[in-house]
Formats: structure tokens, sequence, C-alpha cells
């Protein structure tokens, strides 16, 4: 391939820019200004020892380090080098040590509105000893494995912290995720312990839990003990290894000394999918994660005491570890955590959230604000969100129409939007505009975060240096949250993430750079379509798609063509009441091409009531490339609804599409 072949072209442009001033100078003035952020950012390159050592005052130590950094054989380094300390200790003890006890730490709200727990810090330490202490009774110690298995209820974050209190590692395993999917799980981290619950409960609906459970622990040997947590108290199977959770603790003491734990010892272990079937273990370590987790809360999202913290990430992913439970507790926040999904019992669901509770900051993905956008202005209408400072987005790159309808219809185009860029691997956010400084430009993560020197390189690691071709996104310099190693995989480590550009750490991530400097990602670089010779990130496509008024959501997928190589296949769901027709396919269409040129008009449109995706939200595309190009579809275990690929299919069936 040719150096003019490889290169990435991008067709999108943004001009429109909102500074954090304009919006709310008040609120601007309450945060860091941009040549505040310049300055640290500066030192935070120039000097990452100085900066990260100075950052490291905001943590509690047992014992000092010794020194900040560490060079060793692979590109994280050691962070915090000889320091002692405690995670659980961290977000709790210090800040009911520092008279902070009777101060709300977790807000629980459940699938069913009203249904509503609140835990103070003073409450948070006394569940968690008394989990730690049932733990200890087993003969767990440093170093153990536990598999967590469970939804979101309150028990799940105080099991976690139980855990990093004894050092005992934790792999929690998303809630919707399948048997199979635990079973590896336990048997790659060779768990003692599996906590779970005796069902799930979703919109309204219980789902049983414990029939699979039967089966995992029928499949491992290493499994000593099931905690069950009763969450519906229906009937249910049982193994020969079960215990519920209420019993586990019923006679524990509620004081439990930490163990001091090593700054590079590891704190969890969070598995993703890898290209092969063996999932791949993510290993994050204690002091650099802490200290990386809880500064980023604070700095991006400004975040400030009395402030309501809301993030509807579920813990099973990296956002929640870091952003529900561990940034926001070292900090002393008030967290919310939330149950359900957002259209039940109704369309409003989040914003009921945030009235009754008077959230400050609100963080979710762009896939469920596309969702909720089909539903119109007048679900959010109904609810006063004054109380909003900040709206944050998570997960995926967000489309400019979805990120300027979540600006003025739910932040009142006050509220400042951190469109943030991050991954399971880097532990914390690393591209982010700073709420009360960045000016931001819709779709763009804007800039590095502070310790984050990112670099692009083109397919034959030349760095890109041309403003808006898109390339392969590195990192320069290493910062203390970032992963350490796969668990029991140091080659696919090494692999994965060092060895495709010597030296760097490679995201796996497409990215440009425009002419004012801003970053904007284009996905994952597997998700590239090449017509006709020009390579193209598919949401650069989806976003010329979903700025159609007529359309909420859409994904491209690629598929065999005789003369252009690939050719695009779009699937669209339309806004609430829009009715499909081919005139409006073809209008759709022409849309496109008027947008970001003929050569990325769809070939394909195919009308679609729903997409299919995972229980977290995201989108998977391998079975949209696989309907269109008419292949084997593969597993759907792991979607939130199966039948969408049913009806996907069967429409697929009446188009008349030639295959190239």
């Amino acid at each position: 391939m040719s150096k003019e072949e490889s290169k990435m072209e991008s067709v999108l442009t943004e001009t429109r820019i909102f500074n954090p001033r304009d919006l709310n100078e008040e609120y601007a003035n309450t945060g860091i200004s941009i040549k505040e952020y310049q300055e640290l950012y500066r030192q935070s390159i120039e000097d990452k020892e100085g900066f990260w050592g100075e950052q490291a005052k905001s943590i509690d130590w047992f014992k000092p380090y010794d020194k900040v950094w560490e060079k060793s054989d692979f590109f994280p380094g050691k962070w915090f080098v000889g320091g002692k300390l405690n995670v659980c200790y961290n977000c709790i003890d210090r800040h009911v040590k520092a008279g902070k006890g009777d101060k709300i730490a977790i807000i629980w709200e459940a699938d069913e509105p009203e249904q509503v727990k609140k835990y103070t810090y003073n409450e948070l330490l006394r569940e968690v000893s008394k989990v730690a202490n049932g733990m200890k009774k087993m003969g767990l110690k440093k170093g153990d494995r536990v598999t967590i298995w469970l939804p979101m209820i309150p028990e799940l974050a105080i099991i976690m912290l139980a855990c990093t209190r004894l050092g005992v590692i934790h792999s929690i395993v998303f809630g919707g995720f399948s048997k199979e999917a635990v079973k590896d799980r336990i048997q790659d981290s060779n768990s003692r312990l599996l906590f779970t619950s005796d069902e799930t409960v979703r919109a309204g609906k219980f789902y049983p839990k414990m029939a699979d459970v039967v089966k995992i622990i029928d499949a491992v040997s290493t499994i000593e003990q099931v905690i069950v947590v009763k969450r519906s108290g229906n009937e249910i199977p049982h193994t020969k290894k079960d215990i519920w959770y209420s019993d586990f603790i019923a006679n524990e003491s509620e004081n439990c000394e930490c163990e001091e734990m090593d700054s590079e010892d590891t704190l969890f272990i969070l598995y993703t999918s890898g290209t092969t079937g063996k999932p791949k273990g993510v290993k994050h370590t204690t002091g650099g994660y802490i200290l990386y987790t809880s500064f980023s809360h604070k700095i991006v999202f400004n975040y400030k005491e009395g402030d309501i913290w809301y993030c509807t990430a579920d813990i099973g992913w990296i956002t929640g570890h870091s952003y529900i439970v561990y940034g926001p507790l070292a900090n002393g926040a008030t967290t919310l955590m939330f149950e359900g999904v957002p259209t039940y019992p109704d369309v409003d669901r989040f914003w009921q959230i945030c009235e009754d509770h008077k959230v400050t900051q609100f963080y979710t993905a762009p896939t469920a604000i596309r969702a909720i956008m089909r539903f119109g202005d007048e679900p959010v209408k109904r609810h006063d969100l004054s109380s909003l400072k900040l709206l944050g987005t998570v997960g995926e790159p967000i489309n400019p129409e979805a990120w300027t309808w979540y600006h003025r219809v739910v932040g009142k185009s006050r509220c400042p939007i951190v469109d943030t860029y991050w991954q399971t691997e880097t532990g914390g956010i690393i591209m982010t505009p700073i709420a009360t400084a960045t000016p931001t430009k819709p779709g763009s993560c804007c800039s590095p975060f502070l310790g984050i020197k990112p670099i692009i390189f083109d397919l034959e690691g030349d760095e890109v240096t041309e403003a808006d071709e898109g390339g392969y996104l590195c990192i320069a310099q290493p910062w203390p949250g970032m992963l350490r190693d796969v668990w029991g995989d140091t080659e696919r480590f090494k692999s994965t993430y060092l060895t495709k550009f010597p030296g760097y750490y490679y995201t796996d991530d497409g990215a440009r750079r425009d002419e004012d400097g801003y970053y904007w990602i284009l996905g994952r670089l597997d998700d590239v379509i090449k017509v006709s010779g020009h390579r193209i990130g598919t949401m650069e496509i989806e976003s010329a798609l979903v700025s159609h008024p007529s359309v909420a959501e859409a994904a491209v997928a690629p598929f065999p063509h005789k003369i252009k190589g690939q050719a695009i296949y779009a699937y669209v769901t339309l806004m609430q009441g829009v009715e499909k027709s081919a005139r409006l396919s073809k209008e759709i269409r022409m849309h496109v091409r008027q947008e970001i040129g003929p050569v990325f008009q769809p070939d394909v449109i195919q009308f679609a009531d729903a997409l299919p995706k995972t229980r977290s939200g995201k989108i998977m595309r391998r079975i949209l490339k696989a309907i269109a190009a008419g292949t084997d579809i593969g597993n759907v275990t792991t979607l939130a609804d199966p039948t969408v690929v049913e009806t996907l299919l069967e429409e697929r069936k009446k188009m008349d599409i030639e295959i190239g």
C-alpha cells in the first residue's frame, strides 16, 4: 500500500466553538482557566515526575514513596516506588477521620422509582468492614482473586471496596454477560470466591441468575464458595457451595484493619474482549490508579465539596470502576448509582433522577443520549434541571448533532460539555476538554489531559503533521493510571499495546487533529471503510446521517463491491413518528452526499427500529457487517435484545442487494 493509499481521510468540519466563559462566566470562575491548564500541561509533560509527585500529595500514604517513577522493562514503568497505601482507606477511612462520616457517600436509585437507599461514609465503612471480615474468615488474603457478578446494587460497590481493604484482587464481570463469559473469567483469574445475586431486575422484569451459576460452578474448580445477594427473594436453584450474603456478614465485626499495599501491587483485573476468543484481563495497580482517577475526576469535572455526582455507567465497565466508585469516593464525593434503564418507567427517568437528587454533574454515553433524543425535548422539559453545572459524555465519540441537542435541551445552553476519551487500559480519562477552561467544538474531545502526550502515526510509522489527516493514535509518555500488564499473558500485553509503535502506547483507535489543534477520535481502526481507494472512519459517515432531521441514530458497515472494493451499508433509526419510505431513503442519501461528498454516499439504507447493542449500549458492529455482507452473524448472546438481529435479517432478505 502506498503512502497516499494509507491515508485516512476526514471530511467533517466543525467551526462552532463554545467558550465556557460565554456559557456561564460565574461557573467558569470556579475552576482552572485556559492559561492555568496550559501551564499545568507544560509542567506535566516537561517534568512528569515533579508534576505527579505534587499531585500525589492528595493521597494518604502509610509509607511515603522513594521515587515517583522508575523505568522498567515496559513502557508504563513503576510509579511511586516503595510507597505503601490502601485504596479503601483513601476512599472511606480518611473521610471519616476528617469528620465527614455523616456525609452521604452513595445514593442508590433502584430500577423502580422511589426505591432509594443512602449510605453515609460511616455506614459504608461498617458494611465494607463486615464483608472484609467475612472474606478473612474464609482465609482470603492479599493477592487472592474474587469474581463479582452482580447487578447495579449497593453491595457491588461495598464488596469491591472490601476486596481493596484486604488487598484481594477483584474481577468484576458485567451483570449482563453470559455464563460462558463468567466461567472464562473465573478460570483465567483462578478466583476463589464468586459474589452474585439470586436475580437481576431490569425495566420492571426479574431475570434469573442462579441457574447459570449452577452450571458455572459445575464447570470450574477454583471457586470455594458462592455468596448470593438476595435481590428478588424468588425461589431459585442452589449450588452446594452457596450462602446468602446476609448470612455471610451476619456475625462479622464492623472493624477491619486495612492491608498495607505496595503502590505497584495489583488492585483489580478487568476483562475486555480481545480479537481472539480468550478474554484479556487488564491489570491495574494501586497507587497510580487511585491517584489518576481521583485527580482526573476532580479536574475534568470541576468537582467541589457538596456536589452530587451522577455517572450512568455500569460498574461492570471501567467507567463505573473509575468514575462511580474509586475516583469520586477518593475525593469524598456523593456518588449516585442507578440500577435501571433511562426509558423505564418512562423516557424521562434520567431527568427525574437529576431533579430528585439535585445532581450537579451528569456523565453518560452518546448511545443513551441518542436513544432519548428520539422522544424529543418534552420529556426533558418536564423537570427542573437547574442544579446541573456540567454535562459529560463517555464510551464512544459523540456526533455533533447529539452534542448540540444535549447542550441545548439538557444543559439549557449554559452547561459546558466534557466529551471524554479513554479506555479500560488507560484507567481514566486521557483526552478531554477542561470544564471551566476549554472552548469546545461539538464532537471533539478537544485536548490531551494533564500528563498525556498524544501523537498520531500513519500506517508506515511516520508522524502525521498535516491538519485533518487521520492516523493511529498513540501516547508518547507513561502516566500513573495506565495498565501494567495483561493478567497471566505478558506477551499479549506487549504485542497488543507496545509492539506496533515501539516506545509508545498504542490505543488501536484512529484520530485526527484539526487546524486549530483540536483532536477528533475516529473510532476503532477496524471500523474504517475503504471506498474506491478512499479510507474513512465509520463515525464520520454516521455523523452525516444523524445530521438529517429525521434520523435519530445510524450505523454503517462495509460490504464487498465489484468495482469500488467496498460499498457503504447504512442502518438508520428514525425519529419517533417519522414514516419509512423510499423517498426518505433517497433524501437521506442525498443529504450525506451534500454533507461529506459523493464518494461516501451510502449505497444501501436499511431502516431499523433498533440496532443490535450490548447491554452496556454499545453497537455490535461485527453483526452489522455480517448482515450487510450476507455472512454468518455468529454469537448473539451478549446482546441486550437478540430479536433485533432477527428483524434486521428478515428485512435484509427483502432487499435486492448485489454483493461483489
